[in-house]
């Protein structure tokens, strides 16, 4: 090992070792040292083989646990104060006793030497802990720690409010704990905040369960000095033996010299990921789009995980979710109650509670299997949201980058730094969604694309025979490298992807009066609604009125395209093919088929004068037809939002051969 990093051992970690061997403590294999920077560690003073016990903690001597805190607290069990405390804030006090019983010996007498092996000697007077409490920093850098100064160069991250709420809601517990226990547990006598706050930090960071020592209680909690200084490396073998002598560790075979790690489970830095929850509480669809994610375990608490390159599947099926329309939404309904298993009369509890629980596995492997693509329309909608939540919250980071101060202090570097990881982790999530836009937007247009399972979810009663998959490739295919694989081969941004996707897939109804703005159809309909100037440059300062009224327009011209093309289907075959068999009419409610109704009577007129042929409303343009193309409009709805502005239209595929001549048909119409 190079000189210069050569680690040394230091004097409390000296008391620390010679503590632990005199109350029963086993580590014959390890050290501690300290490297170049200061900061401790344990290292392999020989070999250790793989599953060789290297470390045994005895758990009556020195274990800090509920139980031992309460023992020592000058509360009476049967007090009410001592009822009142949960185990996390018991141990935070006797830590606070421990570290005042410490810092009062050594003021009284620097020649005082500790009785390091006692079976009871952590009362108040003085404090057993002492040499463990030595190795805990007096400081334990987290965002507890931050002042208001420091918390404001959190803005625009999702720790902003967190640390905030954080230290409201730790303080709001300090304050209360200071009530309920009284007594000789006052700030006068050294419980204070600041504390508190050190007892909480060293709980958050180093805490174990207690279930490895056989404890059953939920969430209870102890500390174990040595295991606690072992730092912790992810995916470390590790393995916990409860013995008679205590509890005992082994795992990976260790190099002398190298340092020993411990796993305390998975764990990520905090600029390596970004918390996301979805809210669902303005969609008119709430409640049964909550029941299906109910079966998969989601809920509106649920908070979602980002990390590089990792969008995690859980998210996408809660997107996808949120992006259905009500079509979609009850088709996942009548996928549940197909997967109901109904009981017999004489049905007895036990096989009542087994039939619900074989009912409810079946519907959450359907589901779970149904959301990895709901269609093709749910997908370029699902796809459209993350891109939009992904960059506002990537935006909400710059902005505040902009206008905050030059970092003052460590602690304002560190939140530089966890900006900075904030917001690669955004950027590489934008760049995979990206990719999954890519692939869904080739394997639109591709020629062996079943429309009739892409698009309608295989809904009709004839299959077309070739292809019963909704997806060109197989589920394996989809996968995080794939879609990173794809953005990296694939300059174009996102808003010129949702561009193409608008000439290749979207139909919407100022694409289609562009695109045929001087044949019979444009024609007609720019006499039937002379105000807006379809045709031309669609008008954009409206009133409220106004807009409902486009709108209207909007969804007759999309209407009655439909109906035209059904005579000469030119760049729509396939899709049309497919769309004849789909009849989404009988989730059209009275007053929707009214309206239709009306709409295509006061069409009627206008369009027969223009050509009765063609726009025959005796055999084509029948009141049947209105309300196939108006259930077309509700199933297959899409919104793409570029730059700010919302394109809206219906989910209608071209003909492979024919996107390359429609697009250039609609660059030369602009």
């Amino acid at each position: 090992m190079d000189s210069s990093s050569s680690p040394t051992t230091s004097s409390k970690q000296t008391r620390f070792v010679n503590w632990l061997i005199a109350n029963g403590a086993s580590f014959p294999k390890l050290e501690f040292r300290d490297d170049a920077e200061g900061c401790g560690s344990v290292y392999a003073s020989a070999d250790i083989a793989e599953d060789e016990v290297f470390l045994t903690i005895p758990f009556d001597r020195i274990v800090i646990s509920d139980a031992l805190a309460r023992k020592h607290l000058p509360l009476p069990p049967s007090s009410l104060s001592a009822q009142l405390l949960d185990s996390r804030t018991a141990i935070i006090l006797f830590l606070i006793q421990q570290q005042i019983a410490g810092a009062a010996a050594e003021n009284q007498s620097s020649e005082h030497q500790e009785n390091e092996k006692s079976s009871d000697s952590s009362g108040a007077s003085s404090s057993f802990y002492k040499p463990y409490l030595d190795m805990v920093p007096d400081r334990i850098h987290t965002a507890l720690e931050f002042d208001d100064q420091d918390i404001e160069h959190l803005r625009g991250t999702n720790a902003f409010m967190v640390v905030k709420e954080l230290k409201e809601t730790l303080r709001a517990k300090y304050d209360k704990t200071m009530e309920i226990v009284g007594g000789e547990l006052t700030v006068e006598k050294g419980y204070t905040w600041e504390r508190f706050l050190w007892a909480e930090t060293v709980i958050s960071s180093r805490t174990f369960p207690a279930s490895l020592f056989g404890h059953q209680v939920e969430n209870e909690i102890v500390l174990i000095p040595l295991a606690d200084s072992l730092n912790h490396k992810s995916r470390h073998k590790i393995t916990w033996i409860k013995a008679t002598e205590g509890l005992q560790m082994s795992g990976a075979a260790t190099k002398k010299g190298d340092q020993v790690f411990n796993n305390y489970g998975p764990k990520n830095n905090a600029d390596d990921m970004v918390t996301l929850k979805t809210n669902f509480s303005r969609d008119p669809d709430q409640e049964r789009k909550t029941e299906i994610l109910k079966y998969l375990g989601i809920t509106a608490d649920t908070v979602h995980y980002l990390r590089r390159s990792l969008i995690p599947d859980q998210l996408l099926m809660t997107m996808r979710v949120m992006a259905m329309n009500p079509t979609e939404v009850t088709r996942f309904h009548a996928t549940i109650q197909d997967c109901e298993q109904k009981g017999d009369d004489e049905e007895d509890d036990e096989a009542r509670e087994r039939r619900i629980e074989n009912t409810k596995l079946a519907i959450k492997t359907t589901l779970s299997s149904e959301l990895h693509f709901v269609g093709l329309r749910n997908e370029f909608a699902m796809l459209d949201l993350i891109d939009m939540l992904l960059r506002t919250k990537l935006q909400g980071i710059v902005e505040w980058d902009q206008k905050l101060s030059p970092p003052q202090n460590s602690a304002q570097e560190f939140i530089q730094i966890y900006r900075q990881g904030q917001k690669e982790v955004l950027e590489s999530c934008a760049e995979l969604c990206r990719g999954m836009f890519l692939i869904l937007l080739k394997e639109s247009s591709a020629a062996e694309l079943s429309m009739e399972q892409a698009v309608f979810g295989g809904v009709s009663a004839q299959g077309d025979g070739k292809n019963t998959r909704k997806r060109i490739e197989s589920a394996e295919f989809y996968t995080p490298e794939r879609f990173k694989e794809a953005a990296l081969q694939e300059a174009r941004s996102m808003s010129d992807l949702k561009r193409e996707a608008v000439q290749q897939v979207l139909l919407s109804a100022e694409s289609i009066m562009i695109e045929h703005r001087d044949e019979l159809f444009g024609e007609a309909f720019i006499t039937a609604f002379p105000d807006h100037g379809w045709g031309e440059k669609l008008s954009v300062d409206l009133d409220e009125e106004e807009e409902m009224a486009v709108q209207m327009e909007q969804d007759a011209i999309v209407t009655c395209f439909l109906i035209f093309q059904t005579q000469q289907p030119e760049r729509l075959d396939r899709f049309l093919t497919a769309a004849e068999k789909f009849d989404n009419s009988s989730q059209l409610d009275e007053d929707m088929r009214d309206d239709v109704e009306d709409l295509r009577q006061s069409l009627q007129e206008v369009l027969e004068e223009i050509d009765s042929e063609k726009f025959d409303f005796t055999n084509k343009f029948t009141p049947e037809a209105f309300l196939w193309a108006t259930g077309l409009l509700e199933a297959l709805s899409l919104s793409l939002h570029i730059n700010g502005e919302l394109v809206s239209g219906i989910l209608a595929p071209r003909d492979p051969q024919a996107v390359d001549g429609g697009r250039q048909k609609r660059k030369l119409g602009q």
